[in-house]
């Protein structure tokens, strides 16, 4: 049966408690599904055998399908507010969104990723989920290092592994291929792990783990790693859970305080260690990444006169308070304004492909229109120009970019709600709605008899 997650991000957006959520979910799901839950280091973990990537509630980010173990990795590194963190390898995001919603969207992490195909699906999941607080790099893990010495609070390592913690659905050619690729991945996680030894701060701390069950890829590479670098095991306290790694403990006596989750029937096999950073180390100099020809000042507070105009024009169209956008950061690009939680990250560092969330684009006709994406975060801050739909075959049509018949007076900045959910983006003419939802989020997949 999958696990599921509900992303409280989009819960406060749209002013719906935990619980009320909850309840209706359970509303929806037919009678003959199970569900259940449990709670693991403060995140609600459910449990279903309904098919819940059906619901109009997953397509608007509001719940997201992950094992319990994957989650347990974004658990043990207990970001903190202001902490800067980095995911090394964090396609397609699922550690890198819930790391998102255990700071509430706030502080700073960079999302690296080295393969270029993969960070569409990451891009997806940021901006289905509504992530505010992430930017995006497109760097190898190795190298990236060039340009971070001792510069994050906390960094998760999950590299490419022989994902032999779930074979149930894997092909056994393919579970062949990965055993013969395990002497090239340990060389690479090896790697990918001095890396970010190399850019944590003394004291700070690094989380690894891989989904997979070999002693190569786990606890012989991590008793390698220990005999070379000044970093220590330091418990994962994850609260609700007790850990005690016997076959670890045969290796290396701390080894006991790694976690080792054997594959089940309902989840995978997962790995996950623990390690604080307790003292520099020379490693040989090596220039940096690549020449960055990005400038810092392109990052614009509130008060830049670069935003200032484009911004007030953002809050008089949807009745917006200015004062919400002092907690916040923009990036202009070719006719559109990108956000992101305020933090103290030097953008010069890296050359990066996404910088938090669109916010709004130019009409040269209108002005500036909020993306959906942006509709869906700002939710409970918008006060203007509200269409709500009246019933599911609207909902469907406006899902869709189809026209959708509405009585409702003419206007450029509409914001769609269906319920107590804001949808998205939104002009009216003639009594029809014309749909600005993201083409890369329409779906016919949603079964809307069970839209509540």
């Amino acid at each position: 049966m999958p696990y599921f997650r509900i992303n409280k991000l989009k819960l406060n957006s749209n002013i719906i408690s935990e619980e009320a959520f909850y309840r209706r979910i359970r509303e929806i799901i037919p009678s003959e599904f199970s569900i259940s839950h449990e709670e693991i280091g403060g995140v609600k973990i459910f449990k279903t055998d309904f098919q819940v990537g059906k619901l109009l509630e997953h397509t608007l980010g509001f719940i997201y399908i992950q094992s319990k173990s994957s989650m347990l990795s974004a658990i043990a590194l207990q970001p903190e507010r202001n902490d800067k963190i980095l995911d090394l390898c964090s396609a397609p995001g699922s550690k890198t969104t819930l790391i998102a919603e255990l700071i509430n969207n706030k502080s700073f992490i960079l999302a690296n990723e080295i393969s270029l195909d993969r960070v569409k699906a990451l891009m997806f999941n940021i901006d289905r989920l509504g992530i505010l607080n992430t930017t995006i790099s497109n760097n190898d893990g190795i190298r990236i290092s060039n340009s971070f010495k001792n510069y994050f609070d906390k960094i998760l390592v999950d590299p490419p592994c022989t994902a032999l913690g779930d074979t149930r659905f894997t092909p056994q050619k393919q579970i062949e291929r990965n055993i013969s690729r395990l002497e090239n991945l340990t060389q690479i996680q090896y790697q990918l792990l001095v890396s970010a030894a190399k850019m944590v701060k003394v004291g700070g701390e690094i989380v690894y783990s891989t989904c997979t069950t070999t002693l190569e890829e786990n606890e012989y590479l991590i008793e390698k790693f220990l005999s070379k670098y000044p970093f220590e095991i330091v418990e994962p306290e994850i609260p609700g859970l007790k850990f005690e790694n016997l076959t670890g403990k045969n290796i290396r006596e701390d080894l006991f305080h790694s976690v080792r989750i054997n594959p089940t029937e309902d989840d995978e096999g997962f790995f996950i260690i623990k390690l604080k950073k307790k003292d520099d180390f020379d490693e040989e100099k090596k220039s940096n990444l690549h020449s960055n020809d990005f400038r810092a000042d392109e990052i614009h507070s509130s008060n830049s006169h670069k935003v200032v105009d484009i911004l007030n024009q953002i809050s008089n169209n949807y009745g917006i308070e200015f004062d919400f956008w002092k907690d916040h950061l923009f990036l202009l690009r070719s006719g559109d304004i990108y956000f992101s939680s305020i933090n103290e990250f030097d953008y010069s560092r890296i050359k990066f492909i996404r910088f938090g969330i669109k916010l709004a684009t130019l009409d040269k006709k209108s002005g500036w229109r909020l993306t959906s994406n942006a509709v869906q975060i700002l939710g409970r801050n918008i006060q203007k120009n509200i269409l709500q739909l009246e019933n599911k075959e609207q909902l469907k049509t406006y899902f869709l970019g189809q026209k959708t018949k509405i009585n409702f007076p003419d206007c450029d900045f509409v914001t769609v709600k269906f319920g107590d959910y804001f949808l998205g983006s939104g002009k009216v003419r003639d009594n029809i709605l014309l749909s600005y939802f993201p083409r890369s989020r329409r779906t016919i997949e949603i079964d809307f008899e069970f839209v509540k």
